[in-house]
């Protein structure tokens, strides 16, 4: 009796550790892929990139559709843009401009023909931005660091995130 009262209750432990924790939320790996990412995108720099100058941040969109984004792509732009702030570059805060064009639920989506004036009313240097396809298994994502002066990209960095339920859920349309 002893050994099937302490069976179920590890199959009732076990069920319940697999399910969101807030020890898990604090190691997300989802988080973790993008900050490792941005990491790269800052070591593989061409040119230096000041720290106190500004730098724009813009909303990572789907590549069958550059007019679009998702909860997930808005999710993953904010969390670049966390980690450059935490590695002290000075990021834009994109959402208190006026002067973005911001379509409903694609987030911040930067004109080529308005990223020369906004970059000249804040100097900044460079924009960062990116895209993603999703596959089968896995979203395939690609940033890049392009200076606002002439385009020219000075970091890129590829990667990959798998496709699980969460991941999923953020690219799926709003209901």
């Amino acid at each position: 009796m002893k050994n099937i009262a302490a069976l179920l209750c590890a199959v009732v432990l076990t069920a319940c550790a697999t399910g969101p924790t807030y020890r898990a939320a604090e190691t997300s790996e989802f988080t973790q892929a993008n900050h490792l990412a941005v990491d790269k995108l800052v070591a593989a720099t061409a040119v230096p990139v000041v720290k106190n100058v500004p730098l724009l941040v813009a909303t990572m969109v789907n590549i069958d559709s550059l007019s679009q984004s998702s909860r997930f792509g808005r999710l993953i732009s904010e969390q670049i843009a966390t980690r450059l702030t935490q590695l002290g570059y000075s990021v834009v805060e994109m959402k208190l401009r006026n002067d973005v064009y911001i379509r409903e639920g694609a987030g911040e989506l930067l004109l080529s023909r308005d990223v020369r004036d906004l970059s000249k009313n804040y100097n900044a240097q460079v924009v960062v931005v990116g895209n993603y396809a999703v596959a089968a298994g896995y979203v395939y994502l690609t940033l890049k660091a392009v200076t606002v002066a002439d385009n020219r990209v000075v970091a890129a960095v590829n990667y990959l995130l798998p496709l699980t339920e969460n991941n999923k859920a953020l690219l799926a349309p709003p209901k």
